[in-house]
């Protein structure tokens, strides 16, 4: 018997030498998230946990005073308002100009952080991603471990990220789909990059499906839906696949603040007393990110104002505790982080239905 359902792989949306690579005291960590527009609430989470680490650490990394400059990634009028280009950049160039600047946590977005890493790379001001899940921020788009020098263009490794990447996102994809006895799995991008690096990632995961792939519309892909009871994908840079039994499954790199560990439950906890709201799922994200960021200026020592000294513990994070779980950074920049999330959408709005991970 073949199990109706549809995951959405989606961004949650889902770069040589410096003059100078040491900042001056007191440091500055920097942080890009889009404050308005659509994505503005997961912005906000992500400025705020990395607020509230710097604020429980009383703004030390060790002997080292730390301070945040909080930036909006985003531009345009009202609810239309998202990253741009423009914004990104800026806040980027405000960090590679400043000589306190010791990282820069963003973006959340994988296209944003394609505009800021260039510029924070030349400039080796380290940078910590709560979002970005791009494979090509890592690796070569055709594989290998190579520094990316599209993105990384100096040639020296000065990224890394906290949230688990595309790769894991798919697999995990398919471990579910399998779970809920699917028979053969649809797989629709929209024709964008990350359309199809989803939907190729997704059909190599799907070892003993029966896939077939296909470039579609939304509408498309909806209406062939509608009419085969078999498992669909539709990878897209937004608007999640819907089933025309009803159910929809949205696959998302972050955890969902009730499949947290415990020292994440204790995040949340301090993230509602703190901003007398519930924590958003980017929210652990941010908070990690300045928290890691924070380890490793302590971890430099009597070199925490050299960022290639701070890169270097950041690169070098093994087993790490954390309001996420325990983890590393492997030597291209992921975290081996591969818990994740899984929803089903009911009444329009996403309802966390069961944690996954990449088998």
């Amino acid at each position: 018997m073949t199990c109706c359902a549809a995951a959405a792989l989606i961004a949650q949306s889902g770069c040589g030498s410096a003059a100078d690579e040491s900042a001056t005291g007191p440091l500055t960590v920097y942080v890009s998230a889009p404050l308005q527009g659509e994505d503005a609430d997961s912005g906000r989470d992500i400025a705020d946990g990395a607020a509230l680490a710097l604020d429980e650490a009383a703004g030390m990394a060790g002997n080292a005073e730390v301070g945040l400059e909080s930036l909006d990634a985003a531009d345009g009028p009202g609810a239309l308002a998202g990253w741009s280009p423009a914004a990104v950049g800026r806040n980027a160039r405000a960090a590679a100009q400043d000589t306190s600047a010791i990282a820069y946590i963003g973006d959340l977005e994988s296209g944003a952080t394609r505009v800021s890493l260039p510029i924070t790379n030349q400039a080796v001001v380290p940078q910590v991603s709560p979002g970005a899940t791009a494979l090509d921020l890592v690796a070569p788009p055709d594989g290998g471990t190579e520094v990316p020098d599209e993105v990384q263009p100096s040639g020296e490794r000065t990224f890394l990220r906290v949230i688990p990447d595309d790769r894991v996102q798919a697999e995990a994809a398919a471990a579910w789909a399998r779970e809920l006895g699917a028979q053969r799995v649809e797989v629709f991008s929209d024709g964008s990059a990350f359309g199809d690096q989803m939907a190729e990632e997704f059909s190599e995961a799907a070892e003993g499906f029966a896939v077939s792939e296909d470039v579609a519309e939304r509408g498309r892909a909806l209406e062939a839906a509608a009419d085969d009871p078999s498992a669909f994908v539709y990878a897209a840079e937004s608007d999640p696949a819907l089933l025309h039994d009803g159910i929809t499954r949205i696959v998302a790199s972050a955890q969902d603040p009730e499949q947290l560990p415990a020292a994440g439950e204790d995040f949340s906890a301090a993230f509602v007393r703190e901003y007398d709201r519930a924590p958003g799922p980017y929210a652990a994200y941010g908070y990690e990110a300045m928290a890691l960021v924070l380890d490793a200026i302590e971890r430099a020592g009597d070199e925490a104002e050299d960022r290639n000294a701070v890169l270097d513990e950041l690169l070098a994070t093994s087993d790490r505790d954390s309001v996420l779980g325990t983890y590393s950074i492997t030597p291209i920049g992921n975290t081996t982080l591969d818990a994740i999330a899984g929803y089903r959408v009911r009444g329009g709005r996403p309802v966390f239905e069961q944690p996954l991970a990449a088998p």
